[in-house]
């Protein structure tokens, strides 16, 4: 029986919003009964003006963040070879969509960096302002560009345009951009148009959704992607996946039940997971009722 997460493994060692060194939740995965586990951590990000808050106050500046990610490659292919015997790691990282200008080549420069296994397309931005950062910032950037739904077409439009181009194996948090909405959230039928078009863009480019409980256990919102979405991708008959977006060793694969429960009531078989295959990584697909931790 599988038990996996590819959207996480964030740590304390190189990203200053998580905590605990990569070795601990890596020893956290296999005492929770993880078979799988990803190692996504955040890509480095090339401007003062994206940092982040705990990094602003820390005075890290992104030749820190350049650094800090070439020393996580290392550390997550050593920690892959040393646990092979007890849990079988993938290496991959999260991307961003900055800078606007010059996001593509800079996240395939960083592809081609190391020798990644997948990576989990994700977008936290729009015009460069992060939408998952705090509600009052993603408020007053939606004030600015003439609203709520204004804001959620852009974002949703980036991320089509991400997947089109990076052609991610999974797709992280596929909603993100209502993650201050509360349990209530949904969306415009116009909005759910430009979805329909992310859809398109997963499945053509053979991409796996993130179902993703990163808000859900923080009490933030359901687990990314609402039901009708998750629905629609199910009929579309694309690929969905487990991701805790964890960042530190506590919350390893919490809130996972709940991702589990929302792939069921959309309807779904099967869940995939990424496995390697004579040294290539690869997808395969577990029956539901077989996706559980090993112990």
């Amino acid at each position: 029986m599988p038990w996996f997460s590819y959207h996480g493994g964030h740590s304390g060692q190189f990203c200053r919003h998580a905590k605990d060194d990569l070795a601990a939740v890596v020893e956290r995965a296999i005492d929770a009964g993880f078979t799988h586990y990803g190692l996504s951590e955040h890509c480095p990000r090339y401007r003062a003006q994206d940092l982040f808050g705990e990094e602003v106050t820390q005075q890290v500046d992104p030749a820190t963040l350049l650094l800090d990610f070439e020393a996580y490659t290392r550390e997550a292919l050593r920690l892959r070879d040393h646990y092979a015997d007890r849990v079988e790691l993938i290496v991959g990282f999260e991307t961003e969509r900055l800078p606007p200008e010059s996001w593509a080549t800079r996240m395939a420069e960083v592809r081609a960096s190391a020798a990644f296994e997948y990576i989990v397309g994700s977008v936290h931005d729009v015009d460069g302002v992060y939408v998952d950062y705090s509600a009052e910032q993603t408020l007053a950037l939606a004030e600015r560009l003439g609203g709520v739904e204004a804001l959620q077409l852009r974002y949703f439009d980036a991320l089509t345009d991400l997947v089109e181009t990076l052609r991610p194996e999974v797709v992280g948090h596929v909603d993100l951009v209502r993650k201050f909405d509360g349990p209530n959230a949904g969306f415009s039928p116009k909005v759910l148009a430009r979805v329909e078009r992310t859809l398109e863009a997963v499945k053509a480019c053979g991409g796996v959704l993130d179902v993703n409980c990163g808000a859900h256990r923080r009490g933030l919102s359901p687990v990314y992607p609402l039901p009708e979405i998750l629905q629609r991708a199910r009929v579309m008959e694309i690929g969905v996946t487990l991701g805790d977006d964890s960042h530190g060793a506590d919350s390893v694969g919490v809130g996972l039940d709940a991702c589990m429960a929302a792939i069921a009531n959309a309807g779904y078989g099967e869940v995939c997971y990424l496995t390697r295959d004579a040294g290539t990584v690869t997808w395969r697909r577990a029956p539901i009722d077989t996706v559980k931790p090993l112990r």
